[in-house]
């Protein structure tokens, strides 16, 4: 049998580990990853192999030559430009006559291959992908297999809201050469995204093997880490190259530790290393071939590469450090600092926690380095949650994290593009906006500064122009923060993929900086907002609401609406009734009990004016809370349900919500000819829904509307007036359209659970219901007679939300208890101790 090592990875998320080397040369318990992968075959009598290489493959084709050092025979497959990770095992076609195994070169594992390709051809299988359940399937394609192992469903690296499963696709397959039918040569072309499912949609065996063995995807430097001490602990089979001298303790023959240092296991000292009087190195380490530990220093959880040197009485704690860095005398390295190579730490330097340096740099004595340099450090699991880029002001968005963000963003762009930014009117917003714009003048990006805007008009804006903003606000829920939202050329928030790659350029630290003459222009641009409110007037009867003249109580929060909606308020020849209506900075914190008490205000005044209508839209302008003529505050799944009957009564379309939303919304569409259609949760996912031609109107379930008619965009202005125009129309007001709301069952229970166990659970949930009806929009959502369940995973915090909605409300609560205990069982064999029900809620 033969084998295809695929070894073309860049492995951008190790850098600096990789930034002078391929990833599979990266070593591991000392040997290349991919050393420890031809041993693998060897040891399952593999013998023929071929490697498939691209980024620095000369590297690669110079450390093993022919395999002969690793009893292989191999040879090279080279990409002149990177084309997949199928389509580089197609160059080697002529060569793949017969069942052939595929293994990415990159990745530790001691899974039993041998059991792998007798599982494939008991199955006859066309395709056998070698699973492994992962705590975190995000960065992993997922798969569900039925009983006898036959793939049900793939999707190649997952969000939250789309993970049905745990079991992660190791990158190992068998495959039968007859798949080579099935896409061309010399296109980019990957296994999981393309291969995989064409041959699934079109009915060919492709079986999961799920393995029993070790398998860790060497993807971030915390991962680097663990592969390296589980070798030292004996929780992978590999060969390490030293003698055993007890039961964790490997030193080459040729090594050199002094009689009076201290080695506590696991510990890994290479050929040629030496360990001075009076070192300590506190296992878990390794210390490669030809470094030296000098006297007095103490390392702990800490890899070194070959030719390091560590000076005396020098502290190193969870550090890893590439080849040739020398760090001299009383430096003090801390958790998860990475060091590349070739570079000097000075005496008595300190190099904080998770500060990264690129190869080749030199650091002052005694400084203290508290960045990375080139150019950043790490800082959350990921840049954006489900409403954009969100962080305490000055703490975690500081000008430094700013100006980084800036140039992250201008990379996206081709130098010498535009980039808009804008912001409210608070301190840390003007702060932060500054920052911002020098990053991206930093990165050759020119920069047009729109000053304060709401952020309807952003992406108005944005659209009208066809150009990316960047919008930094206070968050309207707490003035301690700010949220950063990022716009493209259309005005809607970034894609994922924009996202994911705009995360790739911040955390591995690889954004353009040009030169000097090459640097973006700044350009302030004051606008008049009359296109905005132009364009708003002209997709509205006014004629028809002018002589209505509707009275209205409007909170502004203090926000940027102001300086819209009056205008907007005045044609319509309404009577307002203005609260909080002149823009100003919040400073001081207000919790949900005083907001509602504020809403209850509203109400009264609503209530004691006479008034038709009372609203309180956020200070950002995108959403809106509605209180009827007798004061009443109306939760946001009311208010949806009572602006749904006013758009679906004479223009029948595509009511979109979330998948959450209560079985009353599919019955309100029904009965107005009309038909629901449920989209993901996050806002940005309804806004992207929307753009469907029949969409009248879309809702994120949070008192964010969308009217398509204008614009794609939650806008609390258009909002209101578009309200006070169907009110004027057909005579009803808020409070009659609530009574005809239809009564349904709807339960919602949030569970706590740890990022490990999410792709547990819902694994556990799509093989309960393999045979049944499901749809998979968000989560895993199952029919039953009269209603649903959804099980559905939080994106930004540790915990699920199981929600039912039924015709019998005994019936929904019966469903969510049910399907709560499902994730409770996965959690409690993850983490026994973990609490559960964090909040529920019913209605």
């Amino acid at each position: 049998m033969r084998a295809v090592v695929m070894a073309g990875g860049e492995g951008s998320r190790l850098r600096p580990l990789t930034s002078q080397r391929p990833k599979p040369l990266v070593p591991v318990a000392g040997r290349p990853i991919m050393e420890h992968i031809l041993l693998l075959l060897r040891r399952h009598q593999v013998r023929e192999v071929v490697a498939t290489v691209q980024y620095l493959g000369a590297y690669i084709r110079n450390y093993f030559g022919d395999g002969s050092e690793q009893g292989v025979n191999l040879s090279y497959s080279v990409e002149d430009t990177p084309l997949g990770t199928a389509g580089s095992v197609k160059l080697a076609e002529d060569q793949l006559r017969e069942t052939f195994v595929v293994i990415s070169g990159d990745a530790l594992t001691d899974i039993d291959l041998g059991a792998a390709v007798r599982f494939h051809r008991q199955r006859q299988s066309m395709a056998t992908i070698v699973l492994k359940p992962v705590p975190n399937p995000l960065e992993y394609g997922v798969v569900v297999a039925d009983e006898e192992g036959r793939v049900q469903r793939f999707l190649e690296k997952p969000s939250w809201g789309e993970v049905f499963s745990d079991l992660a696709n190791t990158g190992i397959y068998v495959l039968d050469p007859a798949v080579f039918e099935y896409f061309k040569g010399g296109e980019v072309t990957d296994w999981s995204g393309d291969v995989f499912p064409k041959l699934l949609k079109e009915g060919e065996p492709v079986f999961g093997w799920v393995a029993d063995g070790y398998w860790e995807d060497v993807g971030s430097h915390q991962a680097y880490l663990k592969a390296n001490f589980d070798c030292l602990e004996g929780r992978v089979a590999v060969d390490i190259p030293a003698e055993r001298r007890d039961a964790k303790v490997w030193i080459a023959d040729d090594a050199d530790v002094a009689s009076d240092a201290r080695v506590d296991g696991p510990a890994l000292i290479c050929s040629g290393a030496k360990v001075r009087r009076g070192a300590w190195i506190n296992g878990p380490c390794v210390i490669g071939a030809y470094s030296t530990v000098d006297n007095n220093a103490k390392l702990s959880n800490t890899i070194l590469w070959d030719h390091a040197y560590v000076g005396e009485n020098s502290r190193l704690r969870g550090t890893v450090l590439c080849r040739g860095v020398t760090v001299k005398n009383g430096a003090l390295l801390e958790e998860g600092s990475v060091i590349g190579s070739d570079v000097v730490i000075g005496s008595n330097a300190s190099v904080n926690a998770n500060v990264r340096i690129w190869p080749n740099k030199e650091i002052e004595p005694g400084a203290v380095v508290r960045e990375s340099i080139i150019w950043a450090g790490s800082w959350k699991r990921g840049l954006f949650t489900a409403y954009g880029l969100t962080g305490l002001a000055n703490v975690e968005f500081t000008p430094e994290f700013a100006a980084r963000l800036g140039a992250s963003v201008g990379a996206l762009y081709p130098k010498g593009g535009t980039v808009a930014i804008s912001r409210d009117y608070t301190r840390s917003a003007h702060m932060i906006h500054r920052a911002v714009a020098s990053g991206l003048i930093s990165s050759g990006a020119n920069v047009i500064d729109l000053s304060t805007l709401a952020i309807p008009v952003v992406r108005h804006w944005a659209r009208r122009h066809r150009m990316p903003v960047i919008h930094i606000q206070s968050s309207p829920v707490d003035p301690r923060s700010l949220d950063i939202r990022i716009f493209d050329t259309t005005g809607l928030d970034l894609d994922k993929r924009s996202e994911r790659k705009l995360e790739n350029l911040y955390f591995r630290e690889d954004v353009r900086r040009v030169s000097h003459f090459e640097m973006g222009h700044l350009q302030q641009r004051v606008d008049d907002y009359d296109s905005y409110v132009s364009e708003l007037l002209s997709k509205l009867d006014v004629e028809t609401v002018r002589p209505s003249k509707l009275k209205v109580v409007v909170d502004y929060s203090s926000g940027a609406a102001t300086q819209v909606l009056p205008r907007v308020l005045q044609e319509m020849n309404c009577t307002v009734i203005p609260l909080n209506a002149s823009p100003e900075e919040i400073v001081a914190e207000q919790d949900d009990k005083a907001f509602q008490a504020r809403l209850v205000e509203i109400g009264v005044i609503t209530q004691a004016v006479g008034a038709n209508l009372g609203l309180f839209i956020d200070s950002p302008g995108e959403r809106v809370f509605l209180i009827d003529q007798e004061g009443r505050v109306l939760q946001h799944d009311v208010a949806f349900a009572v602006l749904a009957q006013l758009a679906l009564l004479g223009r029948p379309g595509l009511l979109l919500g979330p998948a959450s939303a209560s079985l009353a919304f599919s019955k309100i569409a029904e009965q107005l000819e009309s038909r629901f259609v449920p989209t993901k949760t996050t806002p940005g996912a309804v806004l992207r829904s929307a753009q469907h031609t029949e969409t009248v109107l879309a809702s994120d379930g949070g008192g964010g509307y969308c009217w398509p008619e204008f614009q794609l965009a939650f806008d609390g202005v258009y909002t209101t007036a578009k309200l006070l125009e169907l009110l004027a129309t057909s005579g009803v007001g808020l409070r009659e359209l609530r009574a005809h709301v239809p009564r349904v069952g709807y339960e919602r229970m949030v569970v706590f659970c740890p990022w490990e166990a999410k792709g547990r659970v819902m694994r556990i949930v799509m093989e309960k219901h393999l045979e049944d009806r499901v749809d998979l929009t968000d989560g895993v959502k199952v029919f039953v007679d009269d209603g649903w369940v959804l099980v559905v995973p939080d994106p930004d915090r540790p915990e699920y939300q199981v929600i039912a909605s039924t015709e019998d409300p005994v019936h929904a609560a019966r469903l969510v208890e049910e399907y709560a205990a499902v994730v409770r069982s996965a959690v409690a064999e993850v983490r026994p101790e973990a609490e559960h029900v964090v909040e529920r809620e019913s209605s």
